[in-house]
């Protein structure tokens, strides 16, 4: 089919809401039905080219699809099958250029069965294929069981003169003729062995084949019962217009339920002549359902949501009033008794029930917004891409770029003695949606996370142990004593001490995270004393965790000690939560 122009003069949007006429552009839709139905609605022409899925943009829950489609001279009619029967008539526009005139547009919800051109699956070739080997196989089969029948039926005496020079009376039991002759009748013998094995190996092999072809075609044939029973149902649209030369149509429209998903993969590359660098690529999972498939289209990806809310909640007024006595009457008469409720249907309860928890549960009106962005970003998909409607999922990666990383090695000696690689990257420019996040280093596997872009000031991807760096908890005390006037105070002396070694030819920057006890009773007192100093307290805005953030050169050791003093009066139950 002819593809679309790429320049094509004056194109006029058409909706289902109001149609463009030609120059006359205040025509109505009634009008322009009038003005097809005078004309009438012959189809176009015999082996006039339907439209073709051209483009397709792909948003997280719906696509936008883009059709074209070429009109002979003198067409009435443009007839497009087999689209999808959640199609959103609303959001269909039909673009023609200058001299098309363009009618009303009416659409079909038929059962795919009955059309002919739509029941077909892009598996019926190699269903087809597969069948027809089948039926070769079977008819193979079928020809050595001929032969061996022949072979199995029963002999009669004597048949062919002794001399072998022609036949003799036929054999009284009417069966298969055997020779005469001890040497005939053993080389008629072995002709029969030979020709009997022959045949039930060849019955083997093509047993064995047999068994194969159907291994292959079973799945073929339900996963084209599947996606041909998941759309059951096709639309048909038929376009009323008018063109007095061939020209090119352009059909858009919206179709609910197809989606992408992001993933990622990053490279840490520690030998970059730069320094340290993580490699990032953007992948993406295309799947959808609509019931039509998508052959060779070009394809988008877009981060934005055009079925979210495009507008956040308004202001609701805060009013304040004094609170009205209750009725009087409503205390004059404790001992009436309301009149009691009717009992409800059966059932009623249980539907009552379900409302109530599914009014509970539902989120509130601006939960979607927080999760709305001011800006989309669209990645193009190079070359012609197919996705079939199914289960089928499509991956593709979208891009590649090397992002400057700093590494720094954390540990948390109190919770756990070891210590993990984490790389610190600037946030790169666009969207990056929450995915999947595959991290290799060394070109080997260390193992996934996921990537959450929503921190304004950068990204720590996280890149496993680093057994090059030992972290040890060297033995501490804890002392209980008594304090204050006449003990009536309980103290409890905790002490920490840790040793960090670096094991690598080059430094490492340290991050060695504490988290001490914090008070939240004004009667417990805390008093804390590290060595050396930590560089931060209340470490990402949490209360009582600092950090030691010293770079450790290589082959030498670093010793850490925190102490702490709690204090609390003796007849305090003390209750610590850690």
């Amino acid at each position: 089919m002819p593809a679309i122009p790429e320049a094509v003069p004056a194109l006029r949007p058409f909706s289902a809401a109001r149609c463009l006429n030609g120059p006359a552009a205040a025509a109505t839709l009634a009008l322009c039905a009038a003005s097809a139905l005078a004309q009438g609605t012959a189809p176009a022409p015999a082996g006039a080219p339907a439209g073709r899925v051209e483009r397709v943009t792909v948003y997280p829950g719906l696509a936008q699809v883009e059709r074209s489609a070429v009109v002979a001279a003198g067409a009435r009619e443009l007839v497009l099958d087999c689209l999808s029967p959640r199609l959103d008539m609303a959001s269909l526009q039909v673009e023609a250029p200058e001299g098309v005139r363009l009618g009303a547009v009416s659409s079909t919800v038929r059962p795919r069965a009955e059309v002919p051109a739509c029941a077909q699956s892009p598996l019926d070739g190699r269903i087809r294929a597969l069948e027809e080997r089948l039926s070769a196989l079977n008819a193979e089969h079928a020809s050595h069981e001929l032969v061996l029948a022949w072979l199995r039926a029963p002999a009669g005496p004597a048949a062919v003169t002794e001399d072998g020079r022609g036949p003799s009376s036929a054999a009284p039991g009417g069966g298969r003729p055997l020779p005469t002759g001890a040497a005939a009748l053993q080389g008629w013998l072995a002709g029969v062995q030979k020709s009997g094995q022959g045949a039930l190996e060849a019955q083997a092999r093509l047993s064995r084949e047999r068994e194969g072809v159907e291994a292959e075609l079973q799945p073929l044939l339900a996963e084209r019962e599947r996606t041909q029973g998941q759309a059951a149902e096709v639309r048909q649209l038929r376009i009323a217009l008018s063109t007095p030369r061939d020209q090119a149509l352009r059909v858009v429209y919206q179709v609910p339920g197809p989606t992408w998903a992001p993933a990622y993969r990053a490279q840490l590359d520690t030998a970059a002549a730069a320094g340290p660098q993580v490699l990032l690529e953007r992948q993406a999972q295309v799947s959808q359902h609509t019931g039509e498939d998508w052959q060779a289209v070009a394809l988008r990806l877009s981060t934005g949501s055009p079925r979210g809310a495009t507008a956040g909640p308004e202001p609701r007024p805060w009013a304040l009033q004094v609170r009205q006595p209750r009725p009087a009457m409503a205390l004059a008469a404790p001992m009436a008794m309301a009149a009691p409720m009717p009992a409800p249907a059966p059932g009623a309860e249980r539907l009552q029930a379900r409302a109530a928890k599914v009014e509970a549960d539902e989120p509130p009106a601006f939960a979607v917004q927080a999760v709305e962005g001011e800006f989309a970003t669209e990645f193009e998909v190079a070359g012609r891409v197919s996705v079939a409607s199914g289960g089928q999922q499509v991956a593709f990666t979208l891009d590649q770029q090397r992002l400057p990383a700093r590494l720094k090695v954390r540990t948390v000696p109190a919770q756990d003695a070891s210590a993990w690689l984490l790389a610190e990257l600037d946030r790169p420019e666009g969207v990056y949606p929450e995915g999947p996040l595959q991290l290799w280093r060394g070109g080997q596997v260390v193992g996934r996370s996921v990537l959450r872009a929503a921190d304004p000031l950068g990204w720590q991807l996280p890149f496993g142990r680093d057994e090059r760096v030992r972290v040890r908890v060297l033995p501490s005390q804890t002392q209980q004593a008594s304090g204050g006037f006449i003990g009536s105070r309980q103290e409890r002396r905790v002490a920490r001490v840790y040793e960090v070694e670096n094991g690598h030819r080059s430094p490492v920057a340290l991050e060695v995270l504490e988290a001490g006890p914090v008070s939240l009773d004004e009667r417990i007192t805390v008093q804390r004393q590290f060595q050396p100093a930590p560089a931060a307290g209340d470490w990402q805005d949490q209360p009582g965790v600092v950090a030691w953030t010293p770079t450790l050169a290589p082959g030498s050791r670093l010793r850490l000690q925190a102490d702490y003093l709690i204090s609390h009066p003796r007849d305090l139950a003390l209750e610590e939560r850690r």
